[in-house]
């Protein structure tokens, strides 16, 4: 029998060229992604550099160039140019890229780049084939059009999900950093990608948009829907949940675990004896939840149950309701997640070693996609700003005297 020979894994963008204006996370993330599957992205910084760079500061994380994991996730393998775009001869290097690029990524503001003729209508007469991804806080149009958008405000804010996460008079629910953020960047990267499909049967670029708003709206879609009928707040008491078996509950060793019922009705009887309830499988006052509710028996086997659950340790409940496979988990703290046994077999979370002094080594986080045919890039930790200006200049042609110019006058860096 004659053994099929294992072809080497390729990249699946390879030989996409992505140009990206883009600071902070959302889209230099997305840009970050069409990277890691083979897509050679040049990052456009100002002379000072994205700000993002400095923000470990804020993090309690490290910052420096030769250390800068928070920067990596966003910016790996990435190749960066530092440009200033208020000069005539930034923007003409700019421009020269564009002219070479299937995508070009930005979150600057639409009446910034009108201003300095990088807006869509400009671009597209001189690049017609040409993907424009535009990224923005709160889409372009309407009263915020312009307003600055981050991830708390625009996507969580804005988007109603905070105020239905919190118990009524309770301190807001303050969200993880940039989680709206990363949700939002696979959203525009699907566009991106959707855009360079229809460009291979038409060979026509498009406009690209979406807005951390937008995205917050379509994850809180659900809460969105229910609250214009009878219920209007999402969580208005831990006492009277939808459901008491979709409810996170506090156990013997102080954790909490997550238990989750698709449906009350179905389920009831299954839940009802795990849990030493079978009183209730025929008891009218627990028939559906529209009954629980009603007659106010849902705080009564509520509080029942946060009763059963400090009997045991949040894994004695995970191990036990998982053997009968119940959905459930423990909450975790995001420091745990790092040396999660789950996450580092999928390659979830992997080593990487930064080049600092003590050779640091950081776990971290990979885009969460695998393919069986297609390879991702290994994480390469970013380094300075302007690392790769001369080696990107070079290949446009410019030599080493005008090189030395553009950076004399401070066009580059």
């Amino acid at each position: 029998m004659e053994l099929t020979r294992m072809e080497p894994k390729t990249l699946p963008l390879s030989g996409i060229k992505v140009v990206e204006l883009a600071t902070v996370v959302a889209a230099p993330t997305c840009a970050r992604m069409l990277c890691a599957y083979g897509a050679e992205v040049i990052k456009v910084e100002a002379l000072q550099g994205d700000v993002m760079r400095s923000g470990g500061v804020h993090e309690f994380v490290p910052y420096e160039d030769d250390l800068n994991p928070l920067f990596t996730i966003h910016n790996s393998n990435k190749k960066f140019l530092s440009l200033d775009l208020k000069k005539e001869k930034g923007k003409t290097i700019l421009l020269d890229l564009l002219s070479h690029a299937d995508v070009f990524i930005t979150n600057i503001r639409e009446q910034s780049l009108r201003r300095n003729g990088l807006d869509y209508e400009t671009l597209k007469d001189m690049f017609p084939a040409l993907i424009y991804a535009h990224f923005s806080g709160y889409g372009p149009k309407g009263p915020a059009a312009q307003n600055p958008g981050f991830d708390i405000t625009a996507f969580w804010l804005r988007a109603g999900a905070v105020a239905d996460w919190q118990t009524k008079d309770s301190f807001p629910f303050v969200p993880t950093y940039a989680f709206g953020d990363m949700a939002t960047s696979s959203v525009f990267l699907s566009g991106i990608l959707m855009a360079l499909y229809a460009k291979e049967k038409t060979g026509k670029g498009t406009k690209v948009m979406t807005s951390l708003f937008a995205n917050g709206i379509w994850c809180n879609a659900i809460g969105v829907v229910q609250t214009q009928f009878e219920r209007k707040h999402l969580n208005p008491d831990p006492l009277r949940p939808c459901d008491p078996f979709s409810q996170t509950y506090r156990c013997k060793d102080g954790r909490w675990i997550g238990i989750y019922c698709n449906e009350y009705i179905k389920d009831k009887e299954k839940f009802a004896k795990l849990l030493g309830l079978e009183d209730i499988i025929d008891d009218p006052r627990y028939k559906d939840v529209e009954t629980l509710q009603r007659t106010g028996s849902i705080v009564e086997i509520t509080e029942r149950c946060n009763r059963i659950f400090l009997t045991r340790t949040s894994k004695q409940w995970r191990e036990y309701l998982s053997e009968h496979s119940i959905s459930c988990e423990i909450m975790m703290e995001s420091q745990e997640v790092s040396q999660d046994r789950q996450a580092i077999e999928n390659r979830y979370m992997v080593p990487v070693e930064f080049p600092d002094k003590g050779h640091t080594t950081v776990m971290m986080p990979t885009p969460p996609l695998a393919f069986s045919r297609y390879a991702c890039r290994t994480y390469k930790p970013t380094r300075g700003i302007g690392d790769n200006t001369e080696e990107i200049l070079k290949e446009m042609g410019y030599s080493k005297e005008e090189i030395k110019a553009l950076t004399e006058a401070n066009v580059v860096r």
